[in-house]
């Protein structure tokens, strides 16, 4: 796991006072090693974190053995192994890293060589007989990649600050805005919060030199394979998941560091950690960290339940109103742009803990919510499909989802209801954002926003609105998310259940498989039920609990909020009518709202703009202060 970046083009000398600049702005996410190649027309910068091969000779920029091409690289390949020994016959290996097969992969197979791989990653290779860069990402985003075209050259980097050290003058894309404040949209577009700074987006590679410019290509598309596959696969389903989901836990498990894991509540991250118990991929007794808030919103007695079914505890760490307040900031310069809630803030508090352990790699459940509908949106488009198709599972598969959701009759006919009347909806499906609180002048300058703007992942059909959240919404989202989170403190996050394979398999079923007995994820719950502690293999799904809707309306983060609303600052931006924003916030701290989101857009856009455009903040003093 690394920092990469780079800049291809003329005249590049100039940019090399600024090599140490953006290594410095990017160490936390590889703080072993900083080194930089620069032959025109290509410079290329590398900070790197030690987990495959610990040697110096695995660091990069890394040359192929005729010397005329150079990768930096970020991620991890983790079917390194076995596409080394079918390389092994056409190169002379000098290292055991994943990079130097990576570089001979593309050497061998060109550009094909994308679609052999398994892992995650952003990759930049530069090939000197060809003179031409080649960039790529991987299938679900789960590594970063960000352009920068000016001058005729081409500015490239895994985190936005290394543009800006590059020379990158921060500005506002207020169409990005708008899609998160109106539409609670984030990394849906190649577009970012940052004018004419773009994203490679999840499956996409590109080519770049100074004549042609930069071409984009998809290499990966998630829906047409789901197309191709559906219904394709023979045999015993439940030998299938099982094959898919043991092979990419073992490969996931590939490292020459500790390995630990981030165990919550939830059946995925125990279904993670039981694997790996029982198939002895790390250690006999894993070892596994979660985080927890106040007793009221803790998930302790689920994830106890899972530890004591093998005989340890995990490791807790506690996350505190304090510790919002003071790591809100710090977070948002390293997220670049809003996070998701509290939820995703002390996760980056448990990597600061893992850290402290010496442990470099952490594993992640992320996944099987997305790919057997884990989701209470899925199971009702499951079910308002049946009703329309007049299907005479429809009245027992409605009366399994009211006993295992526990809602009433009442409320989920009426959500089945709101999805005949095509009402505009948020990522995850619901309404939860505030635009009365934007100014008439934001709204009437992005009205054409409105009118064009389409999500698939709303469509009634529960194949294509998983695929949605596969490859184009919620899980390049939480990537983008987790990715800062753990790099901010040079922590590895790999997602074992976001390999391809194993997705694929998933959304190649038919729906039915996902809910039955009324139980979401049900075949995966039956395909491991022997290794999955009872209590937690049996609760319904449950979205983590967080005290984000009381903290945001009591000290010390009132006080925080209040300075915000009434500033001078906000008032000039243009985009929030104070006085309503004021009015609205007086309502919620004496109100029972079960929202806090319209909060947190109001909290998370005023800082974002403070850090990067009004640079109030000394950057040099942000640190992490955690109880």
């Amino acid at each position: 796991m690394c920092a990469i970046a780079g800049i291809v083009g003329n005249n590049l000398k100039e940019d090399l006072d600024n090599v140490q600049k953006i290594q410095k702005s990017m160490e936390h996410r590889g703080p072993d090693n900083s080194s930089h190649h620069f032959l025109e027309p290509a410079l290329f910068i590398h900070n790197r974190l030690t987990v495959i091969d610990l040697n110096t000779r695995a660091n990069q920029p890394f040359f192929s053995n005729d010397k005329k091409k150079v990768i930096v690289f970020n991620g991890e390949i983790y079917n390194y192994l076995e596409l080394k020994k079918i390389l092994e016959e056409y190169f002379q290996f000098k290292t055991t890293s994943d990079t130097e097969v990576l570089l001979a992969a593309y050497e061998h197979w060109g550009e094909n060589f994308l679609n052999k791989l398994e892992g995650m990653f952003a990759l930049a290779i530069f090939d000197y007989k060809k003179d031409k860069a080649f960039f790529a990402r991987d299938r679900f985003g789960q590594k970063p990649l960000f352009f920068w075209k000016n001058e005729g050259k081409l500015y490239f980097s895994s985190e936005i600050k290394g543009i800006i050290a590059a020379g990158y003058k921060a500005e506002a894309n207020y169409k990005t805005w708008f899609d998160y404040l109106y539409f609670g949209a984030t990394d849906h577009t190649s577009e970012t919060f940052f004018k004419n700074i773009s994203q490679l987006l999840p499956g996409e590679s590109a080519s770049f030199n100074i004549k042609e410019g930069l071409i984009i290509k998809k290499w990966y598309d998630f829906n047409e394979v789901i197309k191709r596959k559906r219904n394709f696969f023979p045999g015993d389903i439940k030998k299938n998941i099982t094959s898919k989901t043991l092979n990419s836990v073992k490969i996931n498990s590939r490292a020459d560091v500790p390995i630990s894991i981030a165990l919550s509540g939830g059946l995925d991250s125990s279904l993670l950690m039981s694997i790996c118990y029982n198939k002895r991929f790390l250690n006999k007794k894993p070892k596994c960290f979660s985080f927890q808030f106040d007793k009221d919103y803790s998930e302790k007695e689920f994830i106890d339940a899972s530890t004591d079914f093998y005989g340890f505890k995990s490791n807790y760490v506690n996350f505190s109103k304090f510790d919002l307040k003071e790591s809100i900031i710090p977070f948002m310069w390293h997220l670049e742009s809003p996070s998701g809630g509290l939820a995703n803030l002390a996760i980056g508090k448990l990597c600061h803990e893992i850290k402290k352990n010496n442990i470099k790699v952490v594993l992640d459940g992320t996944g099987p919510d997305e790919c057997f509908g884990g989701y209470e949106l899925h199971h009702l488009q499951y079910l308002y499909n049946l009703r329309r198709k007049k299907d005479k599972k429809f009245n027992n598969s409605l009366n399994l989802f009211l006993k295992n959701w526990g809602i009433s009759r009442e409320e989920t006919l009426n959500k089945l209801g709101k999805f005949d009347e095509n009402f505009t909806k948020t990522v995850d499906g619901y309404k939860f954002t505030n635009t009365s609180i934007l100014t008439e002048k934001f709204l009437d300058d992005n009205k054409t926003r409105v009118k064009d703007y389409k999500l698939d992942n709303n469509t009634i059909e529960v194949k294509n609105s998983l695929s949605e959240y596969i490859q184009k919404t919620k899980i390049p989202r939480n990537c983008r998310m987790l990715d800062r989170v753990s790099m901010a403190f040079g922590i590895e996050l790999r997602f074992p259940f976001l390999e391809h394979a194993f997705l694929e398999y998933g959304l190649s079923l038919d729906p039915k498989s996902y809910f039955l007995l009324g139980r979401s994820k049900s075949i995966l719950r039956e395909t491991f039920k022997k290794i999955i502690a009872p209590k937690t293999r049996k609760q319904k799904k449950m979205t983590i609990q967080t005290p984000q809707n009381l903290w945001l309306k009591i000290e010390p983060m009132k006080s925080f909020i209040i300075e915000i609303i009434n500033s001078e600052s906000f008032a000039k931006r243009g985009i929030f009518n104070q006085k309503k924003v004021i009015n609205e916030y007086e309502k919620y701290v004496n109100g029972n709202s079960k929202t806090s989101f319209y909060i947190w857009q109001i909290i998370s856009t005023e800082i974002w703009f403070r850090l990067f455009i009004d640079k109030k903040y000394d950057i040099s003093e942000i640190k992490f202060n955690f109880n």
